[in-house]
């Protein structure tokens, strides 16, 4: 792969994506969570040949029945979240921009970012090989895998370089950091932006701290079936960010948005469970079980609106802090 980087931009202590980590684990809810991707990575491709591992964001003019439109629009949605389309002081326009991806899944939105605007790179940041192995390949396909890196990393603890990234985003993957507030994906964040970069985070989040009865069982059947550890109570993560030197904080519910391509899920998953089953003569190994529950458990979850909410977070990085 071609290097594209600025010298500053490279990353320091982080792994390639063709080599193997030996970075301990911390805990077993982290290896968990590495064993379900590691082993469910292929089954993905039947929500979306592009691996868009995440709900679709619908807005008039998209056909509700067509998922992978609905999927590539909510990677434009964090594309437009991080103002990267504003105009730049002319010493910067000829500037290559770099953004990154935390907790990448296989680095569609990155794709789709980069191929609609030349003038950006991304680092992608994941924890599990197999999906690094199947970016490249559709990097490549897609024809920008000269703008691409993908490294193996904790995106807590990165390794890349401080205040380097003109954007960062999480998509669905911010609930796999620790704690209600995910102050360690928050922290990071905030030390590799640039003062005045935005972040975007698109996931579930819980309205309460104690959901109702039937909700938290919900969630914990949800969130045990995805190995994640719970889901980011949306108050302490919008505190978590005022913390760390986060302001100009949004949060928009796209509980709508979402729900035409949270719809797909009875039919697909139906479908997808009998197909295995079938093929696998009636034993799927547990990982490959629950997730198909949990594919189930997030579209009930999302009745709960009380209790749950599916949003955009966007945050700016404080010009004022600064981070060592």
């Amino acid at each position: 792969m071609t290097n594209v980087f600025q010298p500053d931009f490279r990353p320091s202590g982080a792994r390639t994506a063709t080599r193997t980590s030996v970075a301990p684990e911390a805990s077993v809810t982290k290896a968990d969570t590495q064993d379900y991707f590691t082993e469910v990575a292929d089954d993905y491709r039947a929500w979306s040949p592009s691996y868009n591992m995440h709900f679709g964001f619908w807005k008039l003019g998209l056909n509700p029945l067509r998922r992978e439109g609905m999927l590539v629009e909510m990677n434009r949605a964090v594309g437009r979240a991080l103002k990267l389309d504003q105009p730049r002081p002319v010493q910067e326009s000829a500037q290559r921009r770099c953004v990154v991806d935390l907790g990448c899944g296989a680095g569609a939105t990155a794709r789709t970012l980069v191929g609609d605007d030349p003038s950006l790179f991304a680092v992608t940041v994941t924890n599990v090989a197999v999906q690094n192995s199947i970016a490249l390949r559709l990097d490549a396909g897609a024809g920008v895998a000269d703008r691409m890196a993908h490294i193996e990393a904790d995106y807590t603890r990165t390794g890349l370089p401080t205040a380097q990234a003109d954007g960062a985003w999480a998509v669905e993957s911010a609930c796999y950091a620790s704690g209600t507030a995910k102050a360690d994906f928050v922290r990071e964040a905030a030390r590799l932006l640039k003062p005045g970069a935005r972040l975007a985070v698109i996931d579930g989040f819980l309205l309460r701290e104690k959901p109702g009865r039937s909700a938290g069982w919900l969630h914990r059947l949800w969130a045990d079936s995805w190995a994640v550890p719970t889901l980011a109570v949306r108050d302490d993560f919008v505190a978590a960010l005022r913390e760390h030197g986060f302001d100009d904080i949004e949060v928009q519910s796209l509980r709508w948005r979402v729900a035409p391509s949270a719809l797909h899920i009875p039919v697909l998953a139906t479908r997808f469970a009998l197909a295995e089953l079938w093929k696998a003569r009636g034993r799927l190994s547990p990982w490959r079980r629950k997730h198909i529950v949990a594919s189930y458990c997030a579209l009930v979850l999302g009745l709960f609106w009380r209790d749950f909410d599916y949003c955009m977070v966007t945050a700016r990085r404080s010009e004022e802090k600064q981070f060592s």
